[in-house]
């Protein structure tokens, strides 16, 4: 198992709705993402790009989600999103 695990869309996907966020589709200027919003945690909406499940999250994403949620108080200090 290597010691960096690549996370991926579908990974992220399934955490933020097992953190509780609710998911919908969005589509802007033509490009199609995804809203995550918490529905009992203010200002948690997360704007993500629409990519294949397999896809790897590219670390821009990654740091938005993570700063995010724990600046909502959603998650620890630790990076529970590869795990």
């Amino acid at each position: 198992m290597p010691n960096n695990p690549i996370l991926t869309y579908g990974r992220l996907y399934h955490k933020l709705r097992e953190l509780g966020f609710e998911e919908s589709s969005v589509e802007l200027d033509g490009k199609r993402g995804r809203v995550f919003e918490h529905p009992s945690v203010a200002a948690s909406r997360i704007v993500l790009p629409e990519r294949a499940p397999n896809d790897p999250v590219e670390p821009l994403y990654q740091s938005l989600v993570l700063v995010t949620l724990r600046s909502r108080g959603l998650l620890p200090e630790t990076d529970p999103l590869l795990t």
